[in-house]
């Protein structure tokens, strides 16, 4: 009997896109109607982690498949039935072309943290698609339907600011604005009989 290989994994420095991490929306065109959360998460080929993310692809297929594994591998990975994959198989979207990215999704809403670990949500507009930032995943293959890998969403850490994709940059923070007195009364009430 084998041991249980460590499905964990925290993935640093990639770039977040097609993020939906405070409203949970079924995949666009799948067809599977069940509501997740998800993003994707690329990296360049030269990433450091990329060795030991292919590696912990082969573990889970060992483990799941057996001797059939580097086969039953080789076969998922044709069909796109695996959560690391060639950026080069999305040629119509910004980032993706020339790297790598790692797809994954949950039921259950992710943690966001800022750089000290403080919680984030949804109102501070901290994380964006196009940002930096870690991403903790739990693998695991599946039989279901289909043989394939995949890895759920476990949390995001912000690391740092990166041209939003799709243009526009990501929301305005308070410090980009003036501090300013609160109008006087006299002054609402003006704008009020006039408006």
């Amino acid at each position: 009997m084998t041991d249980k290989i460590e499905s964990r994994i925290l993935v640093r420095d990639v770039r977040g896109a097609f993020l939906c991490l405070w409203h949970p929306e079924p995949f666009p065109g799948g067809k599977d109607p069940t509501p997740y959360y998800s993003g994707s998460f690329i990296m360049p080929p030269s990433h450091p982690q990329r060795g030991a993310i292919n590696k912990l692809m082969e573990s889970l297929a060992n483990q799941e498949w057996k001797l059939k594994g580097p086969v039953i591998l080789k076969a998922i990975k044709a069909t796109g039935k695996v959560f690391f994959r060639d950026g080069n198989t999305k040629p119509e979207y910004d980032g993706f072309p020339g790297n790598w990215f790692i797809s994954a999704r949950s039921k259950v809403q992710p943690n966001c943290f800022d750089h000290a670990r403080n919680k984030i949500t949804e109102d501070m507009g901290i994380i964006y698609s196009g940002c930096y930032v870690n991403v903790l995943l739990s693998t695991y293959s599946y039989t279901k339907g289909n043989n394939g890998l995949g890895a759920e969403l476990k949390g995001i850490q912000f690391l740092r600011k990166g041209d939003a994709f799709g243009g526009g940059g990501p929301p305005a923070a308070a410090d980009e604005f003036d501090e300013i007195d609160a109008p006087d009364e006299e002054e609402m009430n003006a704008d009020e009989m006039m408006g």
